[in-house]
């Protein structure tokens, strides 16, 4: 049966209460303040919260786990010849060290904490405005580490090697493993945002929304199964979470263009029945991490670049020169470097996409409608991925013009504009 006496080896935990608590109220002019200047009937407040929980992933805690052995075995074979591996040769192989994968099986349900407040006002010609905070925190949410590794520098000190012929899975607190995948339950994040939005109904032919979000996400981790880059610094992993974004700005709309012809012979046909649509989108950049080679001395990974002097940002950004990467170096060995998690910001997004379509109704029950759809319509340039990662052949060095390689280069764009057309039968 299993270890702690509970099926599936997990404590399962029957106590997770989820309560909701919300309200609205729309102030009206015995209300006080409020009333005198929103008792009109056109302003609603809204606020609530409550208790959330995420399911657990399953290819995290179990589906890994059938890759561990006695279940799967990768045996390493030194002797024979490729077109002579067989079951007996495989047999005689090695079969450790090996790598494992595990969870906590005190584990916590992942929860999340939401509220929100918001109010709501009728600002006339059918056009509204909505402001609201929204707020929530993450907790008990899943991270890796690796339990098999060893504190920074062990591997450097004088003589650790040479005492175990230099085989360093030798050295490891648990023998006969590699890595030790361990899931835990400990991760937060959280998350506040202003979010507006002025919204128009459908009126004389024209309907559209302006939305606007000004948010900042904090995290530990950025999804389930992520591992921390130090076994023994979860703290160091805190900072903004790769899905932030500062700024987002969406607009969209539909307009019925108006009729150049009043009859509905085949000039009016063709010439009537447009329809203009768009999206566009101003959005900041995601988050990047500056990382290094080098060694920490741990058996794990991690390292970061160190950042030296100097701004951050050139005066005039280019596509060679994103960043100042003369600003940054490789850390001494033994060392994660002193950058924190997510300390650039990769370009944003500026992007337009219209459509035109012709509705026209050819029965009375039959109707095909014209697309004419463009992506990126005004072909806007925008940069993508930029190479964070610093490549320096000596430690304790800074990057310069004949180290630096791509390191601070955009090295992909998004996609550029594109045309469709389509013809849609409705009946």
């Amino acid at each position: 049966g299993p270890a702690n006496g509970k099926p599936g080896y997990w404590n399962w935990d029957y106590k997770n209460l989820s309560p909701r608590v919300a309200f609205a109220w729309a102030p009206n002019r015995t209300s006080g303040l409020l009333g005198s200047l929103f008792g009109n009937g056109k302003t609603s407040i809204r606020g609530g919260g409550g208790f959330f929980y995420e399911r657990i992933r399953q290819n995290t805690l179990n589906f890994d786990g059938l890759g561990n052995p006695p279940l799967v075995y990768t045996p390493t074979v030194y002797a024979g010849r490729v077109d002579e591996i067989g079951p007996a040769l495989v047999g005689q192989g090695v079969r450790f060290p090996v790598g494992l994968s595990s969870f906590e099986p005190e584990g916590q349900i992942p929860t999340v904490y939401s509220w929100s407040f918001g109010v709501q006002r009728e600002l006339g010609r059918r056009t509204s405005l909505d402001a609201s905070y929204i707020g929530n925190l993450g907790r008990h949410l899943l991270y890796r580490r690796d339990l098999n590794t060893l504190p920074l520098g062990t591997t450097l000190r004088p003589g650790v090697l040479a005492a175990v012929n230099n085989t360093t899975n030798a050295l490891r607190p648990y023998l006969g493993y590699t890595g030790i995948n361990f899931t835990e339950f400990g991760g937060v994040s959280n998350y506040n945002a202003l979010q507006a939005r002025i919204t128009r109904r459908f009126a004389q032919g024209f309907t559209g929304n302006f939305n606007y979000t000004w948010s900042k996400a904090m995290a530990e981790v950025d999804n389930d199964g992520t591992g921390i880059g130090y076994a023994f610094d979860r703290k160091r992993e805190y900072g903004p979470a790769g899905y932030d974004r500062t700024h987002v700005v969406t607009i969209d709309f539909v307009y019925e263009l108006p009729k150049p012809i009043k009859s509905e012979g085949a000039a009016g046909k063709i010439l009537n029945g447009w329809q203009l649509n768009g999206i566009t989108r101003f959005w900041g950049g995601p988050p990047a991490t500056i990382t290094s080679n080098g060694n920490p001395g741990s058996l794990g990974g991690g390292v970061r670049a160190n950042y030296l002097s100097g701004d951050i940002f050139p005066a005039e950004q280019s596509r060679r020169n994103f960043f100042n990467v003369f600003a940054f170096g490789r850390p001494p060995e033994g060392n994660l470097g002193n950058l924190g998690k997510y300390v650039l910001r990769l370009p944003g997004i500026n992007q337009w996409d219209l459509s035109l379509f012709k509705n026209l109704r050819v029965t009375e029950r039959v109707n095909v409608q014209f697309r004419f759809e463009t992506f990126n319509t005004f072909n806007h340039t925008q940069w993508s991925g930029v190479n964070t990662g610093l490549s320096v052949p000596n430690p304790g060095a800074a990057v310069t013009e004949a180290t630096r390689g791509s390191f601070g280069e955009v090295n992909s764009t998004r996609d550029p504009r594109s045309i469709q057309f389509g013809l849609k039968l409705l009946f």
